[in-house]
């Protein structure tokens, strides 16, 4: 498989594969989860369940046209009776995705970390990951983690790492470029989070991450910027190149790929990991475009 790129290209990908990834989402009544659902449906790539109160639904447009036999109305007013069977549809396979609506994040949490009934499995941690299409990077660029763990542990980036490598390699990315965002390029375990990167570094050395690259810390213009990095004369082996950023906080990883969105005219897809069907999480003031490639994203991990 070819590399994906882009959102372009990721949506041609689905596209070709001419199949549908079945997404049940949670109290569907807001304007921007409906008109991409819409979008991910007539592009070819999703069957819809839209659950939740049919009454409350923002959009005239489900009413007015010719019906899609790919999207279902699920009537359920009550928003966190519509999350838990949302969730109860893709934990019985009944869907392959769980999307959020017009729903608290705490609500469709509690749902998603049921111990009976809920997506997560034993062992694993919740997380984060996002891809942005940059106009002015090479590639989509994969970051973890922005808005599940405050501050991970080295077990928890562990995690984060294996996540990123599993999730890129859907992409089509066979040797993975992965940096660990610091401040500094200069190891010194006195600095908050270094400690726990220099003990990445060795547990790479040593193989247990497999075939992927994986180099820290390093700052943003070592990680992404082959001209500024140069500059710095430090050896890397991605130098310019991530297709994975590990930040050392949700902090620092929030503000970067925001302030991208805002001043750079980036793009952005999300989904959570760690569950055992893709979560796609988004806020109510995301775009409709962002929507549309998390779903994107979803299904081609699906």
């Amino acid at each position: 498989m070819k590399s994906i790129s882009s959102f372009a290209e990721l949506t041609m990908h689905l596209s070709s594969l001419n199949s549908r990834e079945r997404i049940a989402v949670a109290n569907a009544v807001d304007l921007h989860t409906l008109d991409a659902i819409f979008h991910a449906v007539e592009t070819g790539i999703a069957e819809a369940f839209l659950i939740g109160d049919v009454a409350s639904i923002e959009s005239p447009r489900l009413f007015e046209q010719e019906p899609s036999p790919y999207i279902h109305i699920i009537d359920i007013p009550e928003v966190e009776q519509a999350t838990v069977e949302a969730v109860r549809m893709v934990k019985s396979g009944e869907a392959d995705i769980l999307m959020k609506g017009l729903v608290n994040t705490d609500v469709l949490l509690r749902a998603i970390l049921d111990k009976e009934k809920g997506l997560l499995p034993a062992g694993n941690i919740l997380s984060f990951c996002g891809a942005l299409e940059i106009p002015k990077y090479h590639k989509l660029l994969f970051f973890a983690d922005p808005a599940v763990i405050p501050s991970p542990s080295v077990e928890q980036r562990i995690m984060l790492i294996k996540y990123s490598i599993e999730t890129t390699r859907k992409f089509g990315i066979e040797k993975p470029k992965i940096a660990l965002v610091h401040a500094t390029e200069k190891p010194n375990p006195k600095i908050r989070y270094m400690q726990d990167y220099m003990d990445i570094m060795e547990k790479w050395r040593a193989g247990e991450f497999g075939d992927v690259i994986i180099d820290g810390p390093l700052d943003i213009f070592l990680a992404l910027d082959r001209e500024r990095g140069s500059i710095k004369n430090v050896p890397s082996p991605l130098l310019g190149d991530a297709d994975v950023l590990i930040f050392p906080n949700f902090e620092s990883a929030n503000a970067f790929y925001k302030g991208l969105m805002v001043f750079a005219g980036a793009e952005m897809s999300g989904i959570l990991q760690g569950t055992s069907k893709p979560v796609v999480l988004t806020s109510r003031s995301e775009s409709v475009e962002s929507k549309f490639y998390s779903i994107a994203m979803a299904c081609v991990i699906s």
